[in-house]
């Protein structure tokens, strides 16, 4: 329920490219070669909204970010914002209790779900094209109009404490958990999206609406809506019924920049695990920030596609590692880039040295055949042309989907601040190697670092 991982480097990557076609040109490319409508407006109680007919299918995506997520907690409301989220989508609302409604969704042959991240909690329905208009309002009835059950809520209550007991075991998402805590010791992106479990049992309806409810407010919200539908008709829809929910003054949501890290920062902790776990975290460019699309490529060379970089420094002669990933988040006050490893316990000093040693030299790394003399050309691999083809072609399967749009949309709204001056695959193609070497120097090379080590327990596995 919480962040989205699956979708993580696409979403990030492509949100510049879809608002663009959808607000900055007004049109974008159909089926069959025809422009598809688009239109783009906010509303007097200052929801922004975008449309965008696509109709190659009869389904429609829709989706509903709100600027309210673990950055708005404090130590006494950690988790809440996640808690919220589940107590909307799966509770009453509309007249309705929460298994009529839920039915009733079925019923309709609607799909729904929902995530809450460090910046924002995002609703999501897909429906087929002739529901559009009916799941719309009943998106807008679950969100703005929900009966807090004091019953569920401590329903939801045991289900999540259950998945934080879970998940904590994972090491996958404890890794990641325990490292981002050291990044930003002691700002809002260190608390955990699924809180503390005392927190969470303490929580009431009372305290839990009083701190949601003043930053649920249109102003704070951007939908989505694409699919099957006639433009006018639906512009007609969100005016009517979005358009009557009243404007609200709310919180500021602007988030301070992370502290730069002064030293390194390392741990190491045992888990009931049959391999060990070596993570390195950065902070990295945040989603504003002019570096966002050269890391994002400088990350995908170095721990992702096909053939990574670091799979080769760390899966080289001396074999130091089994498997090797990284991926970057970026988010609306900062970023983090994660290199995750698995590998024998024996090996993590080695290959922590090896990470060290091959970061302090890729800032000069030549990541392009443009970098070295023609008649070197055919000798050498053009990672950077690699990496932009699989991102063009993970953009095109990206958007064959309403809902992967109407999701990077609305979230886009909310999180951007910066002029949209070409797609993103023009962004991409104008990305140089030497973009890269600056960004890798700007936020890798010899910068510190947050290293965690998840290890076997002793005595259990050598």
């Amino acid at each position: 329920m919480s962040g989205m991982k699956a979708r993580r480097l696409f979403l990030c990557l492509a949100w510049s490219c879809l608002v663009l076609l959808c607000v900055a040109g007004g049109t974008a490319p159909a089926a069959a070669g025809e422009r598809a409508a688009s239109k783009y407006f906010t509303l007097d109680n200052g929801l922004q909204v975008l449309l965008q007919e696509k109709r190659d299918l009869p389904l429609t995506g829709m989706a509903l970010a709100i600027d309210l997520g673990t950055k708005d907690e404090s130590a006494e409301t950690s988790g809440y914002a996640h808690l919220f989220e589940h107590m909307l989508l799966f509770g009453s609302g509309g007249g309705m209790n929460s298994e009529s409604r839920l039915a009733e969704l079925r019923r309709h042959g609607v799909a729904h779900n929902a995530h809450t991240d460090h910046d924002l909690m995002t609703f999501e329905v897909s429906c087929p094209g002739a529901e559009s208009a009916w799941a719309l309002e009943q998106m807008r009835q679950a969100v703005f109009f929900a009966e807090l059950d004091p019953r569920q809520l401590e329903s939801e209550k045991r289900i999540i404490n259950e998945e934080i007991l879970q998940l904590r075991d994972e090491p996958a998402f404890l890794g990641r958990l325990l490292l981002m805590e050291q990044l930003f010791a002691g700002h809002p992106y260190g608390r955990p999206v699924y809180g503390d479990g005392s927190t969470i049992r303490a929580a009431t309806v009372e305290t839990l609406r009083a701190f949601c409810a003043p930053r649920l407010v249109p102003g704070r919200c951007a939908l989505s809506v694409i699919g099957d539908f006639t433009l006018a008709a639906m512009e007609e829809e969100v005016r009517r019924n979005w358009g009557a929910l009243a404007r609200a003054a709310a919180p500021a949501a602007e988030v301070p920049p992370p502290a730069r890290l002064e030293k390194n920062s390392e741990r190491q902790i045992e888990l009931d695990v049959q391999e060990s776990h070596l993570f390195i975290g950065w902070l990295a460019p945040d989603f504003n920030d002019e570096q966002r699309l050269p890391f994002s490529l400088l990350t995908h060379i170095l721990g992702g596609g096909l053939n990574p970089l670091l799979n080769s420094v760390l899966r080289g002669n001396r074999l130091l590692a089994d498997r090797v990933n990284m991926s970057y988040a970026p988010m609306r006050s900062g970023g983090m880039a994660v290199l995750h490893v698995t590998l024998k316990e024996k090996d993590i000093r080695a290959a922590k040295g090896e990470v060290a040693s091959f970061m302090g030299r890729v800032s000069s790394f030549n990541f392009s055949k443009e970098d070295v003399l023609p008649r070197d050309r055919m000798y050498v691999l053009d990672y950077l042309e690699s990496a932009k083809n699989q991102m063009e072609y993970g953009n095109g399967s990206f958007r064959e989907s309403t809902l992967n749009l109407s999701v990077a949309c609305s979230r886009y709204l909310l999180l951007n601040r910066t002029p949209v001056r070409s797609s993103y695959l023009e962004s991409v193609d104008k990305v140089s190697s030497s973009a890269m070497r600056r960004a890798a120097g700007k936020f890798l090379g010899g910068r510190k670092w947050a290293l965690l080590a998840i290890t076997p327990l002793r005595g259990e596995t050598p």
